[in-house]
């Protein structure tokens, strides 16, 4: 062949490859039990043996047997697949089958999603797990529909503790002037101002040396984090305060699961309906564990009790006034009806 054609020629080929392949995505999705067994790829940013990688498990392993094989699973821990954010967008647009971000994350989509960081806003995790359950979950799931995203359940990974290197926290009192890292949160950052401290946003990539250089003083996470990042080498304190309650979503693209058989779609929701019931099982369950861990380290650990639970959420109440706007009342209200 003269070798002015060659090049052309090979770029025709790729092209009638890749737009195969992107046919063939396409109509898999649009048609997904037609091509042998579905295959669903999950992806999340948390290790393996986390709460949420275990039921992710746990998922795959039910919806492939009660299905004879008609699902395949795919799941993909530790941000193989980029963070949450990226995940998100990837299930939005269809790329990604699944994803099970923290509902934060969703803020940065929809802003009313922060509706759950307000401070103390689950006075126990049961409400909490009712109030997703029910109205408040509903209202919110409205708000994914424009993002081609549906939510089959809300998993959680634990409120969130503070630890420090100067005492144990028992009121607002003993936050003045903690340097303390947050997450780039207006609610969590405005909360924290409320309480006396210096809320500082870093990556969290970076908060370990953070806390190892005397950067900063405190952080705050749920326990699985504390103890699977190892805090308690670079921290002596550990404040039971559960200021906010941290959820998780079990999103999907909407599309593919509109387009699933009237019977497989139904399969699929009751096993991602037995998956967040087992997260939520094994968080519990695991936070006992994680306690024993970090007071074997060396960590103190102290208790709030309801009346100094009360000094800290006295405190906020400014913080709902200032989102009560962006939120909405009725939201809030929803949100405040199971406890």
């Amino acid at each position: 062949m003269n070798k002015k054609y060659v090049f052309p020629c090979l770029l025709l080929a790729i092209a009638i490859m890749t737009g195969g392949i992107f046919y063939k995505e396409n109509h898999n999705r649009k048609n997904p039990s037609s091509t042998g067994p579905i295959v669903i790829r999950l992806a999340h940013v948390t290790n393996e043996v986390s709460p949420i990688h275990l039921s992710s498990v746990y998922f795959k392993e039910i919806l492939e047997e009660r299905s004879g094989g008609k699902f395949e699973v795919q799941v993909f821990p530790n941000s193989q697949l980029g963070g949450d954010r990226q995940a998100v967008e990837a299930v939005s647009i269809g790329s990604l089958n699944a994803t099970f971000p923290g509902t934060a994350v969703l803020a940065g989509f929809e802003p009313k999603f922060m509706v759950g960081d307000l401070p103390f806003i689950f006075k126990t995790r049961e409400a909490a797990y009712e109030a997703f359950d029910n109205e408040l979950g509903v209202e919110l799931n409205k708000l994914l529909e424009p993002l081609d995203l549906v939510n089959l359940g809300y998993g959680e990974t634990g409120y969130r503790h503070i630890t420090n290197n100067k005492k144990p926290i028992t009121s607002p009192d003993d936050l003045k002037g903690i340097q303390i890292r947050t997450m780039e949160n207006q609610i969590h950052m405005a909360s924290f101002s409320q309480w006396g401290a210096n809320p500082t946003p870093i990556s969290f990539s970076e908060l370990f040396t953070a806390l190892q250089q005397n950067t900063i003083d405190a952080q705050e996470n749920p326990l699985q984090i504390i103890s699977s990042s190892r805090f308690y080498e670079v921290q002596d304190y550990l404040s039971l305060t559960g200021h906010f309650f941290a959820s998780g979503s079990l999103l999907f693209n909407k599309e593919f699961v509109d387009n699933l058989p009237e019977d497989l779609n139904k399969l699929l929701n009751e096993c991602a309906k037995e998956m967040i019931a087992y997260e939520r099982e094994l968080t519990q369950k695991m936070e006992k564990e994680y306690l024993d861990e970090l007071r074997n380290a060396g960590m103190k650990i102290n208790e709030l009790t309801p009346e100094q639970k009360d000094l800290f959420i006295e405190a906020a109440q400014p913080v709902y006034e200032q989102f009560e706007e962006m939120l909405g009342e009725s939201l809030i209200e929803l949100a405040k009806r199971y406890n």
